[in-house]
């Protein structure tokens, strides 16, 4: 199974310009062009939050049909910049909530179990978890322990050094450690928010962030550093899940050069 990883799209009213200066709208129409070309094309696309920059419906008016284009299974979480009832409200027809009052979604696909976690806080920059959604994962989990189990969110739980980013971070992931700790069969988290593509372990599991498609969280690791961003390199993660494991990609959406043989036509190494 194949899975691409979209997060962060900040997309602002009448697709106006994040920060006066990046066009989200149109880095998420590549995104999506992209995807949909990928060959073999993902069988799903999880979007891990902050689909809108302020969580107002007229955002996610300019959301909605973008997404629509998707070809993939589409499955979707908040962010902190988004609002869970206006999201909800907007892309329910194309996207599916296991979880009446949080942005939860369950899913069991190429034979693994797909969960995605609703870490927002309206109104706050940082994730949490309620006892409900602890709860309502740990009744998740014990439902099906004889498959391997992924997690998708927004907020990663650990810190990555990017100091002004890491006060936003899930801010109870020892609560959430606490049910995962009980489940052998959970391989790993997805997450977003932090604009880059970092590969961290936490108590044990695997967690990978998604990179940007649009802007780029500057990568300072010095603590004072201030919030700032840059425009990388745009690409998207993919997800590679195969009774042997999990495997991760980049895959940059700017035109690459190539591809060339590595061997000629003798089938020798090209020196």
């Amino acid at each position: 199974m194949l899975i691409a990883q979209l997060t962060d799209l900040h997309i602002k009213k009448a697709g106006k310009r994040a920060y006066r200066k990046v066009d989200t709208l149109k880095c998420l129409q590549n995104a999506v062009e992209h995807i949909n070309n990928l060959k073999p094309m993902p069988d799903m696309v999880v979007v891990t939050g902050d689909l809108a920059d302020f969580g107002e419906p007229c955002e996610y008016e300019v959301i909605y049909p973008e997404l629509a284009k998707l070809r993939p299974v589409l499955k979707v979480v908040p962010g902190n910049h988004d609002h869970r009832t206006h999201l909800r409200e907007a892309l329910g027809t194309i996207a599916t909530f296991a979880e009446h009052e949080y942005c939860h979604f369950s899913e069991f696909a190429g034979g693994y179990q797909l969960i995605g976690l609703d870490t927002s806080v309206v109104g706050k920059p940082y994730g949490m978890l309620a006892q409900s959604s602890l709860e309502w994962l740990d009744n998740e989990l014990a439902q099906c322990q004889d498959k391997p189990a992924l997690l998708f969110m927004h907020h990663p739980p650990m810190t990555v050094g990017l100091s002004h980013m890491d006060v936003q971070k899930l801010l109870n992931d020892d609560e959430l450690y606490q049910v995962l700790q009980r489940y052998s069969h959970v391989k790993g988290i997805v997450a977003g928010h932090l604009h880059r593509p970092i590969f961290a372990t936490w108590q044990g599991l695997p967690v990978w962030v998604g990179p940007s498609h649009s802007h780029s969280v500057s990568l300072d690791l010095d603590p004072k550093a201030p919030s700032s961003f840059s425009l990388e390199p745009v690409a998207i993660q993919l997800f590679r899940l195969s009774p042997e494991g999990i495997t991760s990609h980049i895959s940059y959406i700017d035109d690459a050069d190539g591809p060339y043989p590595f061997f000629d036509e003798n089938n020798q190494l090209i020196d």
